[in-house]
Protein backbone atom coordinates (compact mmCIF):
# COMPACT_ATOMS: atom_id res chain seq x y z
CA UNK A 1 0.00 0.00 0.00
CA UNK A 2 1.27 3.61 -0.90
CA UNK A 3 0.62 6.64 0.87
CA UNK A 4 1.13 9.92 0.42
CA UNK A 5 1.80 12.77 2.47
CA UNK A 6 1.70 16.70 1.86
CA UNK A 7 2.93 19.28 3.80
CA UNK A 8 1.37 22.96 2.38
CA UNK A 9 3.66 25.81 3.51
CA UNK A 10 3.43 29.14 3.06
CA UNK A 11 6.07 29.31 0.96
CA UNK A 12 6.41 25.29 -0.21
CA UNK A 13 4.50 22.27 -0.73
CA UNK A 14 6.65 19.55 0.13
CA UNK A 15 5.55 16.04 -0.63
CA UNK A 16 6.28 12.27 0.49
CA UNK A 17 5.75 8.85 -0.07
CA UNK A 18 5.10 5.96 1.88
CA UNK A 19 5.19 1.84 1.21
CA UNK A 20 3.27 -0.02 3.84
CA UNK A 21 4.37 2.57 6.11
CA UNK A 22 7.78 1.23 6.40
CA UNK A 23 9.58 2.63 2.90
CA UNK A 24 10.11 5.89 1.51
CA UNK A 25 9.79 6.06 -2.01
CA UNK A 26 9.98 9.53 -3.19
CA UNK A 27 9.87 12.88 -1.78
CA UNK A 28 9.34 16.29 -3.95
CA UNK A 29 8.99 20.01 -3.16
CA UNK A 30 7.22 23.04 -4.61
CA UNK A 31 6.87 26.23 -4.44
CA UNK A 32 3.62 27.94 -3.64
CA UNK A 33 2.89 30.31 -6.17
CA UNK A 34 0.22 31.63 -4.67
CA UNK A 35 -1.85 28.77 -5.45
CA UNK A 36 -1.67 25.89 -2.52
CA UNK A 37 -3.47 23.22 -4.05
CA UNK A 38 -2.00 23.83 -7.81
CA UNK A 39 1.69 23.47 -5.81
CA UNK A 40 0.29 20.35 -3.99
CA UNK A 41 -0.78 18.47 -7.63
CA UNK A 42 2.76 19.29 -9.22
CA UNK A 43 4.48 17.60 -6.11
CA UNK A 44 2.43 14.70 -6.26
CA UNK A 45 2.56 14.43 -10.22
CA UNK A 46 6.50 14.46 -9.91
CA UNK A 47 6.48 11.74 -7.04
CA UNK A 48 3.97 9.16 -9.04
CA UNK A 49 6.29 10.10 -12.00
CA UNK A 50 9.56 9.03 -9.91
CA UNK A 51 7.85 5.74 -9.26
CA UNK A 52 6.05 5.37 -12.72
CA UNK A 53 2.74 5.49 -10.96
CA UNK A 54 -0.56 6.32 -11.75
CA UNK A 55 -2.22 9.35 -9.35
CA UNK A 56 -4.96 6.29 -9.31
CA UNK A 57 -2.32 3.65 -7.75
CA UNK A 58 -1.73 6.33 -4.45
CA UNK A 59 -4.19 4.37 -1.95
CA UNK A 60 -4.37 6.93 0.83
CA UNK A 61 -3.37 11.28 0.42
CA UNK A 62 -3.33 12.90 3.93
CA UNK A 63 -2.47 16.57 4.02
CA UNK A 64 -0.73 19.04 7.33
CA UNK A 65 0.82 22.52 7.01
CA UNK A 66 -0.84 25.52 6.88
CA UNK A 67 -2.79 24.85 3.59
CA UNK A 68 -3.76 21.16 4.82
CA UNK A 69 -7.38 22.07 4.13
CA UNK A 70 -7.05 23.80 1.00
CA UNK A 71 -6.37 20.37 -1.18
CA UNK A 72 -9.68 18.87 -2.47
CA UNK A 73 -8.05 15.76 -3.27
CA UNK A 74 -7.31 15.27 0.87
CA UNK A 75 -8.51 11.61 2.95
CA UNK A 76 -7.50 12.90 6.19
CA UNK A 77 -5.67 16.30 7.38
CA UNK A 78 -3.60 16.26 10.66
CA UNK A 79 -1.69 19.10 12.55
CA UNK A 80 1.91 19.57 11.79
CA UNK A 81 3.14 19.08 15.15
CA UNK A 82 1.43 15.62 14.96
CA UNK A 83 3.10 15.36 11.60
CA UNK A 84 6.67 16.64 12.16
CA UNK A 85 7.08 14.83 15.65
CA UNK A 86 6.15 11.59 13.30
CA UNK A 87 8.50 12.41 10.59
CA UNK A 88 11.01 13.02 13.08
CA UNK A 89 10.52 9.76 14.89
CA UNK A 90 10.49 7.94 11.88
CA UNK A 91 14.34 9.30 10.66
CA UNK A 92 15.51 8.68 14.04
CA UNK A 93 13.63 6.51 16.04
CA UNK A 94 15.11 6.90 19.39
CA UNK A 95 14.47 10.97 19.65
CA UNK A 96 11.93 12.36 22.14
CA UNK A 97 13.03 15.65 21.03
CA UNK A 98 11.88 17.24 18.07
CA UNK A 99 13.19 21.18 16.73
CA UNK A 100 10.83 22.45 13.87
CA UNK A 101 11.91 25.67 12.86
CA UNK A 102 10.14 26.80 9.52
CA UNK A 103 10.02 29.88 7.67
CA UNK A 104 6.81 31.41 10.05
CA UNK A 105 7.45 30.13 13.37
CA UNK A 106 8.94 27.78 15.34
CA UNK A 107 8.31 25.01 17.88
CA UNK A 108 9.67 22.51 20.29
CA UNK A 109 7.81 19.32 21.10
CA UNK A 110 8.60 16.77 23.44
CA UNK A 111 7.39 12.99 21.63
CA UNK A 112 6.29 9.58 23.09
CA UNK A 113 8.30 6.66 21.85
CA UNK A 114 5.40 5.98 19.40
CA UNK A 115 5.43 9.52 17.85
CA UNK A 116 2.81 11.28 19.48
CA UNK A 117 3.28 14.96 21.55
CA UNK A 118 3.49 14.98 24.81
CA UNK A 119 4.29 18.77 24.97
CA UNK A 120 4.87 21.53 23.28
CA UNK A 121 5.72 25.50 22.70
CA UNK A 122 5.58 27.30 20.23
CA UNK A 123 7.10 31.16 19.74
CA UNK A 124 4.68 33.76 19.98
CA UNK A 125 6.60 36.46 19.23
CA UNK A 126 7.07 38.10 15.73
CA UNK A 127 9.58 36.88 12.84
CA UNK A 128 12.62 37.32 14.89
CA UNK A 129 12.58 33.79 16.17
CA UNK A 130 11.55 32.14 12.66
CA UNK A 131 13.33 31.10 9.43
CA UNK A 132 11.64 34.43 7.47
CA UNK A 133 13.88 36.01 9.50
CA UNK A 134 16.90 34.83 7.86
CA UNK A 135 15.61 35.54 4.41
CA UNK A 136 14.94 38.96 5.67
CA UNK A 137 18.90 39.29 6.54
CA UNK A 138 19.56 38.02 3.36
CA UNK A 139 18.00 40.87 1.40
CA UNK A 140 18.89 43.45 3.54
CA UNK A 141 22.71 42.36 4.12
CA UNK A 142 22.56 41.51 0.03
CA UNK A 143 24.18 38.22 1.24
CA UNK A 144 22.49 35.36 -1.67
CA UNK A 145 20.57 33.25 0.73
CA UNK A 146 22.42 30.35 -0.59
CA UNK A 147 25.63 31.89 1.00
CA UNK A 148 24.19 33.25 4.51
CA UNK A 149 24.66 29.42 6.62
CA UNK A 150 28.57 29.33 4.73
CA UNK A 151 29.66 32.93 5.19
CA UNK A 152 28.77 32.85 8.89
CA UNK A 153 30.63 29.33 9.25
CA UNK A 154 33.76 31.96 9.16
CA UNK A 155 32.65 34.09 11.93
CA UNK A 156 35.35 34.52 15.15
CA UNK A 157 33.06 36.74 17.17
CA UNK A 158 29.48 36.44 16.26
CA UNK A 159 27.45 39.10 17.78
CA UNK A 160 24.13 38.23 18.54
CA UNK A 161 20.85 40.11 17.89
CA UNK A 162 19.27 40.90 20.92
CA UNK A 163 15.80 42.15 19.73
CA UNK A 164 12.59 40.00 19.79
CA UNK A 165 10.95 41.92 17.32
CA UNK A 166 12.17 42.00 13.77
CA UNK A 167 11.99 45.56 12.86
CA UNK A 168 14.03 46.40 15.58
CA UNK A 169 16.26 43.58 15.16
CA UNK A 170 17.15 44.58 11.78
CA UNK A 171 17.84 47.94 13.30
CA UNK A 172 20.28 46.53 15.57
CA UNK A 173 22.01 45.17 12.27
CA UNK A 174 21.98 48.45 10.84
CA UNK A 175 24.10 49.24 14.03
CA UNK A 176 26.40 46.85 13.28
CA UNK A 177 26.75 47.36 9.54
CA UNK A 178 27.68 51.43 10.72
CA UNK A 179 30.37 49.77 13.36
CA UNK A 180 32.26 47.82 10.70
CA UNK A 181 31.42 44.34 12.43
CA UNK A 182 32.54 41.79 9.97
CA UNK A 183 29.63 40.25 7.90
CA UNK A 184 30.15 37.06 9.14
CA UNK A 185 30.01 37.73 12.40
CA UNK A 186 26.86 39.44 11.90
CA UNK A 187 25.39 36.56 9.71
CA UNK A 188 26.11 33.90 12.50
CA UNK A 189 25.05 36.34 14.94
CA UNK A 190 21.13 35.88 13.46
CA UNK A 191 21.55 32.17 13.39
CA UNK A 192 22.85 31.98 16.94
CA UNK A 193 19.65 34.33 18.18
CA UNK A 194 17.46 32.08 16.41
CA UNK A 195 19.08 28.86 18.87
CA UNK A 196 18.84 31.00 21.75
CA UNK A 197 15.23 31.51 21.55
CA UNK A 198 14.20 28.00 20.02
CA UNK A 199 16.09 27.42 23.57
CA UNK A 200 14.08 28.95 25.35
CA UNK A 201 11.01 26.90 23.92
CA UNK A 202 13.34 23.37 23.96
CA UNK A 203 13.49 24.12 27.65
CA UNK A 204 9.81 24.62 27.95
CA UNK A 205 9.08 21.44 27.29
CA UNK A 206 11.74 19.02 28.21
CA UNK A 207 15.60 18.82 26.59
CA UNK A 208 16.33 15.24 25.84
CA UNK A 209 19.74 14.57 24.87
CA UNK A 210 18.64 13.46 21.02
CA UNK A 211 17.59 16.74 19.24
CA UNK A 212 16.10 16.22 15.99
CA UNK A 213 16.08 19.54 13.64
CA UNK A 214 13.26 19.48 11.21
CA UNK A 215 12.11 22.14 9.06
CA UNK A 216 13.63 24.43 6.30
CA UNK A 217 16.51 25.74 8.31
CA UNK A 218 17.64 21.49 8.43
CA UNK A 219 19.53 22.84 5.46
CA UNK A 220 22.15 25.06 6.89
CA UNK A 221 25.21 23.80 8.89
CA UNK A 222 25.24 27.72 9.98
CA UNK A 223 21.83 27.00 11.93
CA UNK A 224 22.88 23.21 13.05
CA UNK A 225 26.06 24.56 14.60
CA UNK A 226 24.29 27.17 16.50
CA UNK A 227 21.64 24.94 17.99
CA UNK A 228 24.51 22.56 19.06
CA UNK A 229 26.47 25.19 20.31
CA UNK A 230 23.79 26.72 22.50
CA UNK A 231 22.33 23.53 23.81
CA UNK A 232 25.75 22.04 24.06
CA UNK A 233 24.02 18.53 22.84
CA UNK A 234 24.55 16.97 19.45
CA UNK A 235 21.26 17.51 17.13
CA UNK A 236 20.11 14.93 14.84
CA UNK A 237 20.41 17.02 11.33
CA UNK A 238 19.42 15.78 7.71
CA UNK A 239 18.11 17.00 4.35
CA UNK A 240 14.96 14.65 4.91
CA UNK A 241 14.24 16.65 7.90
CA UNK A 242 12.99 19.26 5.56
CA UNK A 243 10.04 16.87 4.29
CA UNK A 244 9.37 15.33 8.15
CA UNK A 245 6.07 16.75 8.00
CA UNK A 246 5.11 15.29 4.71
CA UNK A 247 6.83 11.47 5.91
CA UNK A 248 4.66 11.71 9.04
CA UNK A 249 1.26 12.67 7.44
CA UNK A 250 1.92 9.82 4.94
CA UNK A 251 2.83 7.60 8.14
CA UNK A 252 -0.69 8.72 9.77
CA UNK A 253 -2.33 8.22 6.24
CA UNK A 254 -1.30 4.55 6.48
CA UNK A 255 -2.25 3.74 9.91
CA UNK A 256 -5.75 5.51 9.43
CA UNK A 257 -6.27 3.69 5.89
CA UNK A 258 -5.25 0.42 7.92
CA UNK A 259 -7.66 1.41 10.81
CA UNK A 260 -10.82 1.78 7.92
CA UNK A 261 -10.05 -1.62 6.52
CA UNK A 262 -10.27 -3.02 10.35
CA UNK A 263 -13.56 -1.34 10.53
CA UNK A 264 -14.64 -2.87 7.44
CA UNK A 265 -13.97 -6.09 7.66
CA UNK A 266 -16.01 -5.58 11.18
CA UNK A 267 -18.70 -5.20 9.49
CA UNK A 268 -18.51 -7.39 6.78
CA UNK A 269 -18.73 -4.56 3.98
Amino acid sequence: MISCGLDLGSSLVKGALVEDGKKLLATATHPVRGNLAEGGREVLEQMAGEENLLPGEIDYLCTTGFGRYMFPERQLQVSDFTSSAKGALFLYPATRHVLDVGAQSSRAMAVSLTGKVVKFKMNEKCAAGAGRFVERCSKYLQVPLEEMATRALAAEKPRLISSVCAVLAETEIINNVAEEIPLPDILMGVYLSLAQRAFGLMRYVGIDPEVTLVGGLVHSPAMVRAVQETTHLKVNAEPLGHHAAAIGAALLGYQRSLKLARERAGTGS
